[in-house]
């Protein structure tokens, strides 16, 4: 693939300062990773770690270590810079400082919150005048912003998930099974979360949750989990691992939160999980309902939905291959993404 500045040499490249910890866990160092691999031949991408305790980590050593990518802490930087400062999810970003600072010494401060809600400190960055551009996964996390970041420009850039990453596979499970991947925040699980998936009546099932944590543990505490239920600590497993454990990826959401994109949705499309997710998120702009996954409204249509998943193999092979490719062509894009971020972070 010819990048769009090849023709110059690397010195000339724009820089790029990405703060963060680029990993294989998490969305967020995951997204930085994949913009790493995505965007490491048109810009001269020095990585920011938070503190040095990163510098000790032999994980991190060896994620990036194919890229050749400097890595340093903001205070061994120059204190005059130029370029581009992007800062992904951090949520220690305003109150540690760390975006001042960027600031102060001569970078264009880029900043992508991720979340439907703002991080401390985060709206007086904004009234202060710190960020020079905001960026949203999705429409829908823009609208929630609209009035903190009103005046300020902004960008709408998706998420980028490399898709060779999550090849899909045949499902040859032996026991069918459902099961859901997020982070363990209570308010991600419907307060019925263990009955909906009981209700759905299948005789033969096993049901895979990860990550689960004590406060999951003490959320449901009302309800005994028999041996059909696996849950999974974080990280106890890998998320491709985890992901091509499952048939159906089953992701009824709590009343309490709007997801801004979906990360885990697309993972398992790509993987081959069929995700079955409620309406009302922006999930409508990740799938097309019946073919490459599908939108419930109410629980019968999650019932029937997953009913027929489960009665019918080659229906939900078809399905399964049909999301992963609709995921690696339309959401997955390298090339797509190159050139959106490329845009984005162009000042």
């Amino acid at each position: 693939m010819q990048s769009l500045a090849g023709q110059a040499s690397n010195n000339h490249l724009p820089k790029l300062y990405l703060i963060g910890v680029p990993g294989r866990i998490g969305g967020a160092s995951t997204k930085i990773l994949h913009l790493l691999r995505l965007l490491r031949n048109d810009f001269k991408i020095t990585v920011v770690l938070p503190d040095i305790r990163y510098f000790k980590d032999s994980k991190l050593r060896q994620v990036l270590q194919p890229y050749g990518l400097p890595y340093t802490l903001l205070k061994d930087l120059p204190r005059q810079l130029d370029g581009v400062a992007l800062g992904i999810c951090d949520g220690e970003f305003f109150t540690s400082g760390r975006a001042r600072e960027l600031k102060a010494r001569g970078l264009k401060l880029v900043w992508s919150n991720e979340m439907m809600w703002a991080f401390k400190g985060e709206a007086e960055a904004v009234k202060e005048g710190l960020i020079d551009r905001v960026l949203f996964v999705s429409e829908f996390q823009a609208k929630a912003f609209e009035e903190m970041y009103r005046g300020v420009p902004s960008f709408q850039t998706g998420n980028y998930i490399d898709p060779d990453d999550y090849a899909w596979r045949e499902r040859r499970n032996p026991v069918f099974t459902l099961g859901r991947l997020s982070r363990p925040d209570l308010k991600k699980y419907p307060l019925d979360f263990p009955v909906f998936y009981e209700e759905l009546g299948l005789p033969d099932v096993r049901y895979r949750v990860m990550a689960w944590s004590q406060d999951l543990q003490k959320q449901y505490r009302w309800h005994r989990f028999g041996p059909q239920w696996e849950l999974l600590s974080a990280q106890k497993e890998s998320a491709l691992k985890f992901l091509y454990s499952l048939d159906v990826f089953l992701y009824p959401l709590g009343h309490r939160i709007k997801e801004s994109w979906g990360r885990a949705v697309v993972e398992a499309m790509l993987t081959g999980a069929v995700p079955v997710v409620p309406a009302g998120h922006q999930f409508h702009k990740l799938m097309v309902h019946g073919e490459s996954g599908f939108i419930c409204r109410e629980y019968r249509e999650f019932k029937a939905t997953v009913r027929e998943l489960y009665e019918n193999h080659p229906y939900r092979m078809k399905i399964s291959r049909q999301g992963a490719e609709y995921a690696r062509e339309q959401l997955c894009n390298p090339e797509a993404h190159r050139r959106c971020w490329i845009e984005a972070l162009s000042f």
